[in-house]
């Protein structure tokens, strides 16, 4: 998991609860009059060296008998491209799209060592 990794290397960060499934229509009305937006990516990890990093977690592609990867059931919305369009215009903000936390930790990594 994503975040044990950033625990477990004092990163700070936050996962938005976008997510949060509910049926209730006052909950749902309560998130959007208070600022709850769809495509928000799901971390936000303050790097050490003075940057911020969003991704956008989908869930990781399996690898089949064949030993190919699988294609992901997770689409990206137009609402999370939005998103990480505009916080790539950002200065000292990288937002990207990672299928899986392996994959998300690597990203972390390669920023880190740039």
């Amino acid at each position: 998991m994503l975040a044990n990794l950033l625990r477990a290397n004092n990163y700070k960060f936050t996962k938005n609860p976008n997510e949060t499934f509910t049926k209730f229509y006052n909950v749902k009305r309560k998130n959007k009059l208070e600022g709850v937006s769809a495509g928000v990516p799901d971390m936000m990890i303050i790097l050490k060296r003075g940057s911020l990093l969003f991704i956008e977690l989908k869930r990781r592609k399996k690898i089949l008998k064949s030993g190919k990867l699988s294609t992901s059931n997770s689409k990206i919305s137009k609402e999370q491209i939005e998103w990480i369009e505009e916080l790539n215009k950002i200065p000292n903000v990288e937002a990207c799209v990672c299928y899986g936390a392996d994959e998300a930790w690597e990203k972390v990594q390669e920023l880190e060592n740039k």
